[in-house]
């Protein structure tokens, strides 16, 4: 009897009965549950990774590392628009997008153990719901310093994570396209536009000078002024000579007959002197100096339509140019793996997590229960 107490298994049944309640809840039961899930239970689960770049053809800061690498191969990284793409593929639309060309469902919810699995009790089936699984299954990080974004999706099957990583970076890079081609509609779109008010502004401008020139006669202000200040001129030095000619007239012979018509001449030169003095500076709406103003308006006008729309048509081609050169650039530096062995679960480190955190909370029970006891007695 007493070699048969002293057997091992009879040493386990004494342990098994002296262990406390507490320490069944807290540590033996969780930890049989552990090994019992996860030695058994839980699926195999595998991580496809792939990384990524998006670059832009603008230059831009000096970048570290491999970012400083790609901007040396003539581009650089748009680190927003890194974040856009990432965004992105986190997205409800990536879903649905990605549920068109792959059967993304029943990769989560046909596959897995019961617990691991979408849907596994059949108690949640909404689009929200699988969208909220599936999104802990899509991990993205950016590294601020090369500029490289890591993409990891985790399912059950190595093959099905990595096309859905394919597929993830093909949607990525179909936004890129997207972004581009409407940058491009919108960058000529505009210098359309403005080339198109500009050609307006010429033909009103132009309309209103033509215009004024019919209704006042003139082509060349400054001509036609230029034309009425020589005929002055000419009038004036006939004046002067006819002056000249009756002031030695009337010296030598006061009586001559000549002198009638030399007056006669020096009043009609005076006159159409006056006459075209009026027209060039007088007061009246038709003078060349009243005119002067709205007519200079008018050419100021006109130069400065013609100078605006030769602007935009050099901004319209540049536009052109420009929309040519894809803009963004969604580069893969590494394509998705096919892992030959599971990341998840980590079994031993889950059982022996679990055997810990038992251990604690039975610690820190146990220290309670004492100190309750101790202040009762």
């Amino acid at each position: 009897m007493a070699a048969a107490r002293n057997k091992p298994g009879h040493k386990l049944k004494g342990w098994a009965a002296k262990a406390s309640p507490l320490l069944w809840l807290t540590v033996i039961i969780p930890t049989a549950v552990a090994v019992l899930y996860f030695g058994l239970i839980a699926s195999d689960q595998y991580t496809s990774e792939s990384s990524f770049v998006v670059r832009s053809s603008k230059n831009q800061t000096a970048l570290s590392d491999i970012g400083a690498i790609l901007q040396g191969a003539g581009f650089s990284r748009a680190q927003d628009d890194t974040y856009t793409v990432r965004e992105y593929m986190q997205s409800r639309s990536a879903l649905q997008e990605l549920e068109r060309g792959l059967p993304v469902r029943d990769f989560y919810e046909v596959k897995g153990d019961i617990f691991s699995r979408f849907n596994g009790f059949g108690l949640f089936d909404s689009r929200e719901a699988f969208y909220q699984y599936y999104i802990k299954k899509i991990g993205i990080n950016f590294d601020s310093i090369s500029g490289i974004t890591t993409l990891g999706v985790t399912s059950f099957d190595a093959g099905e994570s990595a096309q859905i990583n394919n597929a993830l970076l093909k949607q990525g890079e179909a936004l890129i396209n997207k972004l581009n081609t409407r940058a491009r509609q919108d960058t000529i779109r505009y210098a359309q536009e403005a080339v198109k008010v500009a050609e307006e502004r010429v033909q009103k401008a132009a309309g209103n000078m033509t215009a004024y020139r019919t209704e006042h006669g003139i082509f060349d202000l400054k001509a036609q002024s230029e034309v009425q200040m020589g005929l002055v001129s000419k009038l004036q030095d006939e004046l002067i000579v006819i002056q000249t000619q009756l002031d030695q007239v009337r010296a030598v012979t006061p009586d001559n007959p000549q002198i009638p018509g030399l007056k006669a001449r020096e009043q009609s030169l005076r006159k159409e002197i006056a006459l075209q003095m009026r027209m060039i500076s007088g007061g009246g709406s038709n003078s060349l100096t009243n005119q002067a103003a709205d007519y200079q308006r008018l050419y100021l006008e006109n130069e400065l339509a013609e100078k605006q729309l030769a602007v935009a048509v050099t901004s319209l081609e540049n536009a052109r140019a420009e929309a040519e050169r894809q803009q963004l650039y969604l580069e893969v530096v590494s394509q998705p793996s096919v892992p030959d062995m599971p990341q998840l679960p980590q079994r031993i480190y889950n059982i022996i997590a679990t055997l810990i955190i038992g251990l604690i909370v039975y610690g820190i029970l146990s220290l309670l229960i004492a100190s309750v006891r101790e202040h009762k007695n």
